[in-house]
């Protein structure tokens, strides 16, 4: 019986890691969907110059633009659809606040306005993916092997 309990503190340890590495690359996912959201906003802003809410629904592939829509206020604010939905998929909170700025300044100037914003905020993008990237590749292993050595540990402990 105690191997059964030693056997599944060190389980639980494991998993705990495996949860953390997996929220890493998941960042990684999620600031790879904002790049690709972003160059969707600027392609259809350029040639089609649709409003927001136009935008976020031609955009469904993201889960930005998903959650958005699924958000009550969609319909007379697609802004803040579109912040909360941040909100709900942001963590990190440098993410968060780069991701507020973006959205605070969409749909509040003409087309080239919106152009330059989306391509500044682009660029700023760039470093905060470069960053969760390096970040995963660093990371990734060492959780994982600490949640394994804690339920190791703590397995040994209590025998």
């Amino acid at each position: 019986m105690k191997l059964w309990g030693m056997a599944l503190i060190v389980l639980s340890g494991l998993l705990a890691g495996l949860l953390v590495a997996s929220r890493l690359k998941r960042r990684v996912r999620l600031l790879l969907d904002l790049k690709a959201l972003l160059q969707g906003f600027s392609t259809g802003i350029r040639f089609c110059s649709g409003s927001l809410s136009e935008l976020i629904v031609e955009h469904q592939e993201s889960p930005f633009c998903r959650q958005a829509e699924r958000e009550p206020e969609f319909p007379e604010d697609p802004a803040a659809a579109l912040e909360q939905a941040g909100r709900v998929l942001l963590w990190e909170t440098g993410d968060l606040e780069w991701y507020q700025g973006m959205v605070r300044g969409l749909g509040v100037s003409d087309t080239q306005g919106q152009l330059e914003h989306l391509s500044l905020y682009q660029a700023l993008l760039e470093p905060r993916l470069e960053q969760a990237r390096e970040e995963a590749r660093q990371k990734c292993r060492v959780q994982v092997a600490l949640g394994l050595f804690s339920g190791i540990v703590l397995s040994l402990l209590l025998l």
